[in-house]
């Protein structure tokens, strides 16, 4: 684009407003957005060594302005250089000068390594920031190392149902179960596990609806020494059979409403299944003992797999991540630290245990002795019954999706104000400004997290106060855990710019069942830790000035619709903004081989869509604002975005 830009401009001597047309940057964004301008002064007045401007005339002062949102000038004048810079809010001048001087004077001690004899060092191995700005983004902003116990989580639930054994642990249909009952019941699921060969390093899945019984599964899978597996009952036959296969599950916990189902999965039989809530298997958990495995009987390590769970692959080919009860606990020690959950507080839960994050809502209030209540998938799937149950069970925390966010502030009648009680968490996608703003309005405190599911469900954290432009910051790391943000070369970037978001430290996951390969491929060495190793989210992130991570995208986001590259959150950005749309979501259909079109789907304010005229009116607003390929080739309104079990939205369907 800037070698045709150059062509039409040297070749055609076209104004700007053409180039500017041609390119296909809006109208009211810079064709060019940053200008260096290198001088060289050679000619000087001998008396005062001021450059000559024309004969006769002696220059006292001078300031160039333009319209470049950067500007640097250099003005070489043979025995020295100065550097001046010009920049639009929000970029700090001074900031940039000193990375240009970092830079230059990098760049000189490169030049005379090489010129002595040494190494030849590559232009982008040469380093912008100095010293104490490195300091800054790789240390100062990671110093997050606390204290946590080396225990798992068996040994950190028990202990609270020492503490705490007749509250009321789980809600779930009516049905309140105690401490003391919970853990007696999972004991004995347990011992079974362990006379079944279940023990360390062995998978065991759980295929179970939402209940008590799903509860103490998981829980007795951790008290046998196992790893769960857990798999969402809705999921598509061929995934559920893809994972046990993959997983090489050993048994499967399921109840008697899924016999039928998982006997019709082809490759599932031949999985030994225990079925908790048959007659049979309730005789013999009856007859065992209800105290916690001894260690005579479980040999139970932090550094052993505390659950596998399946994450989708760039592929198409779903991979298992290991994840260790060291980094589990690490979590949820850190979001005790930053929650300080206790026996008053009440957490529904909302998330498919297919989901990593539902493991915050489940094991946080029971390693604080809260309440967790649980909420059925009929009523997630409802936001006015979603809204009735958490005002019901006294909800003081609820973590969620924004889309499922969405549904529950934007539904018929809103909020209602039912989230004046409760502390709102929310993560799984970008946190959008507009919805962002309405949670801190209606909830006395609103967090977003961010953390990828080979991270240990979050890793970083931030308290939503003030929400500047589209999107709100996903914060700084979490306990024990560090964040980088670097370039190709895994270099630190200057504060403010974007780069690939790394993340290390205590949370991270063992790697991906069985993938060798992969798992070295994505868990690289760190090159600031002492041997550690860092996760690549394959996210873009950047610093801002109070060290906070602002989210800016996926680095795989791109699409490319007739060789134009777009980003399709920028398209949903501007749809969003529209003022009778709720919420905007763009992807790339081939309805016809080889013909790529780019469609848009929006939700209507209430019923703004039922005149038939949105559509049009988003395609003119889009039109507006963005370049000719990048507006959708059609607008679908929608009264509600489809959802999948973990609460985001299911491209796939629409």
């Amino acid at each position: 684009m800037r070698g045709q830009l150059a062509g039409l401009l040297e070749h055609e001597h076209a104004p700007l407003a053409v180039a500017q047309r041609a390119s296909g940057v809006a109208g009211d964004t810079p064709l060019f957005t940053s200008f260096l301008n290198y001088r060289h002064n050679t000619v000087q007045d001998e008396d005062d060594g001021r450059d000559v401007v024309l004969d006769g005339v002696r220059l006292l002062f001078s300031r160039e302005r333009s319209n470049y949102p950067l500007a640097v000038s250099v003005d070489d004048d043979g025995d020295e250089i100065s550097l001046a810079v010009d920049a639009v809010t929000p970029v700090d001048p001074q900031a940039v000068g000193l990375l240009v001087r970092t830079a230059a004077q990098r760049l000189v001690d490169a030049l005379e390594q090489g010129l002595a004899g040494g190494p030849d060092v590559p232009l982008s191995a040469v380093g912008v920031l100095d010293g104490a700005e490195r300091r800054r983004v790789v240390s100062e902003w990671n110093d997050t190392a606390v204290d946590v116990p080396a225990l798992s989580l068996p040994d950190l639930f028990e202990a609270q149902v020492a503490r705490t054994p007749d509250a009321v642990a789980v809600v779930a249909d009516g049905v309140e179960v105690s401490y003391a009952e919970l853990d007696a019941r999972a004991n004995r699921l347990a011992r079974l596990l362990i006379g079944r060969g279940v023990g360390p390093e062995s998978v065991v899945a759980v295929v179970m609806e939402r209940g008590v019984d799903m509860v103490v599964a998981l829980l007795a899978v951790l008290k046998a020494g196992g790893a769960y597996l857990p798999i969402d009952p809705e999921y598509p036959a061929d995934r559920i059979a893809f994972t046990l296969a993959d997983a090489q599950a050993q048994s499967v916990l399921t109840g008697t409403e899924l016999l039928s189902r998982l006997s019709g999965i082809e490759g599932v039989a031949h999985v030994p299944r225990v079925v908790v809530d048959d007659p049979a298997v309730a005789g013999w958990l009856t007859a065992l003992d209800s105290t916690a495995p001894r260690v005579a009987e479980r040999v139970l390590l932090p550094e052993h797999p505390a659950y596998v769970i399946y994450t989708s692959g760039s592929t198409g080919r779903p991979k298992g991540v290991v994840v260790e009860h060291r980094a589990l606990v690490n979590f949820l020690a850190a979001m005790q630290g930053r929650f300080a959950l206790d026996a008053d507080d009440r957490l529904v839960a909302v998330t498919t245990i297919g989901f990593d994050i539902a493991g915050l809502e489940l094991y946080l209030p029971l390693l604080a002795g809260a309440r967790v209540v649980l909420a059925g998938r009929d009523t997630v799937r409802d936001p006015r019954a979603l809204r009735e149950l958490l005002l019901s069970a006294g909800a003081t925390v609820v973590q969620a999706t924004p889309s499922l966010w969405h549904a529950v502030v934007a539904g018929a009648g809103g909020a209602d104000g039912v989230l004046s009680g409760i502390r709102v968490l929310v993560g799984g996608e970008a946190l959008p400004g507009d919805l962002a703003r309405t949670l801190a309005a209606e909830a006395p405190s609103v967090t977003n997290l961010y953390g990828p599911t080979e991270t240990t469900i979050w890793s970083t954290a931030r308290t939503v106060a003030e929400v500047r432009g589209g999107f709100s910051s996903i914060g700084g790391p979490i306990a024990n855990t560090q964040v980088y943000v670097l370039d190709a070369g895994l270099h630190p970037v200057p504060v403010g710019v974007a780069g690939e978001l790394y993340i290390a430290g205590a949370g991270l996951a063992r790697g991906y069942l069985g993938r060798p390969g992969l798992s070295a491929e994505r868990f690289v060495a760190d090159p600031f830790g002492a041997g550690g190793r860092m996760y690549r989210t394959g996210d873009v992130a950047r610093w801002n000035a109070e060290g906070d991570l602002e989210f800016v995208g996926r680095a795989d986001d791109q699409v490319k619709v007739r060789g134009f590259r777009i980003e399709l959150g920028e398209v949903e950005a501007v749809l969003a903004a529209h003022p009778r749309v709720v919420r905007a979501v763009a992807m790339v259909r081939e309805d016809v081989a080889g013909d790529k079109r780019l469609v848009a789907y929006a939700v209507p304010v209430g019923d703004e869509g039922g005149d038939g005229a949105l559509p049009g009116a988003l395609s003119g607003f889009a039109a507006e604002r963005l370049p000719g390929y990048m507006v959708p080739a059609a607008v679908v309104v929608l009264d509600g975005l489809p959802l999948m079990p973990n609460g985001k939205v299911d491209r796939r369907a629409l």
